[in-house]
């Protein structure tokens, strides 16, 4: 295997780890998405005083990285395909 076959294999390697880590949070934002509806159903007359103030942080936090891991992955496509 030569040094570019390598090197496109490591690049296809980290598309699959970024695709996984992407999917990982949606599926984490989904779970908070349910807990932040659960625990707003435990006061009814006043939702948000049941809901942490961290909970929406986390989903703009875990918003954010999911959007950085779109441009890294646009990044390493676009490389790859210039090999």
């Amino acid at each position: 295997m030569s040094t570019l076959d390598e090197l496109i294999q490591t690049l296809r390697t980290a598309e699959e780890r970024l695709e996984d880590a992407g999917a990982h949070l949606a599926t984490c934002r989904t779970a908070l998405a349910q807990a932040q509806q659960a625990l707003a159903k435990l006061d009814p007359e006043h939702p948000a005083s049941a809901i942490p103030p961290g909970l929406p942080r986390a989903d703009d936090q875990i918003e954010g990285t999911q959007a950085a891991i779109e441009r890294i992955l646009d990044t390493v496509r676009d490389f790859a395909t210039r090999l």
